[in-house]
């Protein structure tokens, strides 16, 4: 069996943009991304400067054709002739190809599993991407190298904490099948190949040097499913933790069970139920006809705060209930969870709930935002003009920051809030225009609020993205883009603004055009994102750039709004990348 592997990384790899720029009023650095990934997006930075980030996309990823689903390869541009040993993937094709991989999207088990997202984090001069749970880091990808991980949190101890998965290895299953009628002699057995792991997910503790995994309550079959989106100075982390079964979970699990022993069964029950498991969590629900993705599970979630030691072991948990009960005719999942904890050890986030009236038989399942405290969880709005939603961050006065799915001539745009938990005060924060869908990512004690918003009016095209800030201090300047901010010459347009500490330095995400030569030493002009770190110490009004940032606005725009949307965030709208609060 030969190992393919593309020869992408000894090209060269040229930036079109400088290393580096002189801001209109605010300076910047640009952090590089590392040879061996395309993409990079912005997490957190906490007051020494440490940045925590989040790399997508391998350029080498080791391909093993045998395991590659003959569909995978026609819809790459692959022609059927193509021989591993001897013929060598195009740039077009093999970026065609590893799209097919990302967890969350690859359905095959009997197919090569592989690693498309890496955690990432920069010291001031260099970024590293640590292994954690597979052999090698630095973007290895291959089937010794097939969990993902992404830091979501960042503390002033340097402690990251986040997401893994587990490296997926290879259980091969014997079977016998059946004769066809009429026919005595019973065919040959038959082997197959599957790709098992050990759980899906866990909570991930690094101070730098060692790794510790935070162990759900609930591991049937898969192996449970646990996250940490935060963790604050006194070592207490947020996130969520499988708890138990929901109904339908148990049903699946139930039926996979009888084939548990059947010499003739082509299935194992681990891959029946990872496909149950993987239907489940690409479902959607919807309003208006319009669906969200649901990234729902098998498991019945619980937002849940630990309190760990200074060594990450964990000494208590409280976990969290959903805003309502789930009614008796309901068999889906009524989770909650967590994505960020201020250092009073208030944390905020999402929770299942219904919208509509019961007795009029029009209940809707939804996401709604949720605040978790002293074991209660509260609800930021009743408002039933919202339809989905999340607290996403919040700061040491109990300010919490969110979005809510509100209907604008026809469409679902993203209202910005900020919810006074000591007052239960709501009020929906500005936007560049009404209709404009605006995302808040992090808020820090001083009252700055970064995220992304929308730039444009347009109904009838993708509409571009902005990173933006916004001083809760000074609300008549309103929202700054920070393109502006930077400098109408630079050369990368910033659609998200990320995370922001107490020296008001800002890690954002912003999308730029490189040259890379492949190995037939064809140029190709890709654009791809990558990190900035901006020092926001002046927050003064700046002045709006004029037509000739308006070359680089259209740049900024090859990568969709829909396309940016689906990477920094995941299933019904929750935000996956997490901030730190300073």
């Amino acid at each position: 069996m030969k190992l393919f592997k593309t020869c992408l990384l000894a090209a060269s790899v040229a930036a079109l943009a400088s290393t580096g720029a002189a801001a209109q009023s605010y300076n910047f650095e640009i952090i590089n991304t590392p040879d061996s990934v395309k993409n990079a997006f912005g997490v957190a930075i906490n007051d020494q400067g440490l940045v925590t980030l989040n790399a997508e996309t391998p350029r080498a990823a080791e391909i093993d054709f045998s395991l590659i689903p003959a569909i995978y390869l026609l819809e790459s541009g692959v022609p059927a002739e193509f021989d591993p040993e001897t013929d060598s993937l195009t740039y077009e094709q093999y970026y065609r190809l590893i799209s097919r991989f990302p967890d969350r999207r690859n359905a095959s088990t009997l197919g090569l599993r592989l690693a498309t997202k890496f955690a990432a984090e920069y010291d001031g001069q260099t970024v590293s991407m640590p292994p954690l749970l597979n052999t090698d880091g630095n973007g290895a990808s291959s089937q010794l190298n097939s969990g993902d991980h992404e830091f979501r949190g960042l503390n002033n101890n340097n402690v990251r904490v986040g997401i893994g998965s587990a490296p997926y290895y290879r259980v091969d299953h014997t079977y016998q099948p059946e004769p066809e009628e009429g026919e005595e002699t019973p065919p040959d057995p038959i082997t197959l190949s599957y790709a098992e792991r050990d759980f899906t997910s866990r909570g991930i503790w690094y101070d730098g040097t060692t790794l510790k995994l935070i162990e759900p309550l609930e591991q049937t079959i898969l192996g449970g499913e646990s996250a940490l989106f935060d963790i604050n100075e006194q070592n207490a982390a947020a996130g969520f933790m499988s708890v138990g079964l929901t109904p339908t979970g148990s049903d699946r699990i139930d039926t996979c069970l009888t084939i548990e022993g059947d010499p003739s069964a082509s299935n194992t029950v681990y891959n029946c139920v990872w496909r149950a498991w993987f239907g489940i969590q690409n479902g959607t629900t919807g309003f208006f006809g319009t669906g969200f993705r649901t990234n729902a599970s098998i498991y019945e979630m619980r937002a849940t705060v630990w309190q760990l030691d200074a060594q990450g072991e964990v000494l208590s948990h409280q976990t969290y209930e959903p805003l309502m009960e789930r009614r008796e005719d309901d068999l889906e999942g009524m989770g909650t969870y967590a994505f960020a904890l201020n250092n009073n050890n208030v944390a905020v986030g999402q929770s299942w709930t219904y919208l509509g009236s019961e007795a009029e038989n029009n209940l809707i399942r939804a996401r709604m935002p949720a605040i978790f405290v002293n074991g209660e969880t509260r609800a930021v709005t009743s408002d039933s003009s919202f339809t989905w939603g999340a607290a996403v961050d919040i700061n040491d006065d109990n300010l919490a920051i969110g979005f809510l799915l509100k209907r604008f001539v026809g469409v679902n745009r993203a209202v910005p809030f900020i919810y006074n938990v000591d007052t239960a005060e709501f009020n929906e924060l500005p936007t560049f225009f009404t209709g404009s869908a605006t995302y808040p990512n992090a808020i820090s004690n001083q009252g700055i609020v970064v995220g992304s918003a929308e730039i444009e009016s347009s109904l009838n095209a993708p509409r571009r993205r902005v990173g933006f800030i916004y001083d809760l201090n000074n609300p008549e300047q309103g929202l700054i883009n920070l393109n502006d901010a930077i400098g109408c010459r630079a050369d990368y347009f910033i659609v998200s603004a990320d995370g922001i500490n107490a020296q008001n330095q800002i890690v954002a995400t912003a999308t730029t055009e490189k040259e890379i030569t492949d190995e037939a030493g064809v140029v190709h002009t890709e654009q791809v994102t990558t990190s900035l770190l901006i020092d926001a110490d002046n927050l003064a009004p700046v002045e709006n750039c004029s037509e000739e940032k308006k070359i680089i606005e259209r740049q900024g725009a090859a990568t969709s709004p829909g396309a940016l949307l689906a990477m920094l965030l995941i299933g019904g709208l929750i935000t996956i990348r997490r901030k730190f609060k300073a």
